[in-house]
């Protein structure tokens, strides 16, 4: 418990200390999310506290983007305490509307591992930016492969007020039990206070597999960020916002509550 705490505490601190340097550009943020889950056998809810930070650095013709994030379960669906990573390298091309990398990520449940490598791209528009995301990962404790593909599209009605649309698709071979296919929809947004580095967001999200025990959730997720750098496009052209690990990972909740 304590690696977990203090490697996702180490990203944290990259963030904080950002602001030193007046071309990065990241954020901080908290917030609480409530799950309710639903399958065969199962009807079961929790709420979970959640700091994540994240910072985009650039490096010459390439940007490395860190993120991280801890959170607390206690609650009838868990009582992990999860620490999570990702690690990106992205390069601007197409007259530099296009964002186009790999990245590396990390979990750390209870005592378990799970890990991912994958590519990315982002396309950005005036007030759009599209994102698309392929990865592979294997969790240690159920020897499990995973495999996923992910979109978003985030609409920027000011450059401080974002809404966010995406749907992801994982398939799931863990042994001794059959392959499942997980699928997930998420809506969401962020707005920015004038002349402060503070905003508030909320994301809704649901997952469902036929495959697995006829799972449903719900998971509801409201907090607080504070942006340094600029605005919250400034922040997504970026790069800061590359997708974190709990999002990767994000399905991976539901599905061990089942398989446990």
């Amino acid at each position: 418990m304590k690696t977990q705490l203090f490697a996702a505490a180490a990203v944290l601190a990259v963030a904080v200390s950002a602001p030193a340097f007046a071309q990065n550009v990241g954020s901080i943020g908290a917030a609480v999310n409530y799950s309710d889950i639903k399958a065969t056998g199962l009807d079961a809810d929790g709420t979970s506290v959640k700091v994540d930070g994240n910072v985009a650095i650039p490096t010459g013709a390439w940007t490395v983007t860190l993120n991280g994030n801890v959170s607390v379960n206690d609650n009838d669906l868990s009582d992990e305490t999860v620490a999570s990573t990702a690690a990106h390298a992205t390069t601007l091309v197409a007259g530099d509307t296009v964002r186009v990398g790999g990245f590396a990520a990390l979990s750390r449940p209870s005592s378990d591992t799970l890990w991912a490598v994958g590519a990315e791209a982002s396309k950005y528009f005036d007030r759009v930016t599209l994102t698309g995301v392929a990865a592979y990962g294997h969790e240690n404790d159920a020897d499990a492969d995973l495999y996923t593909v992910r979109g978003e599209a985030r609409y920027f009605v000011s450059d401080d007020f974002r809404l966010d649309a995406g749907a992801g698709y994982a398939n799931l071979d863990p042994k001794g039990f059959s392959k499942a296919d997980v699928w997930d929809v998420n809506v969401g947004g962020e707005y920015k206070f004038a002349n402060t580095g503070w905003s508030t967001f909320g994301k809704y999200t649901h997952t469902e597999s036929k495959d697995l025990a006829d799972l449903n959730s719900e998971a509801v997720k409201v907090g607080f960020r504070y942006t340094f750098g600029g605005s919250l496009k400034t922040r997504d052209r970026s790069g800061a916002d590359l997708i974190d690990a709990e999002t990767l990972f994000g399905v991976r909740a539901p599905v061990r509550t089942i398989v446990q």
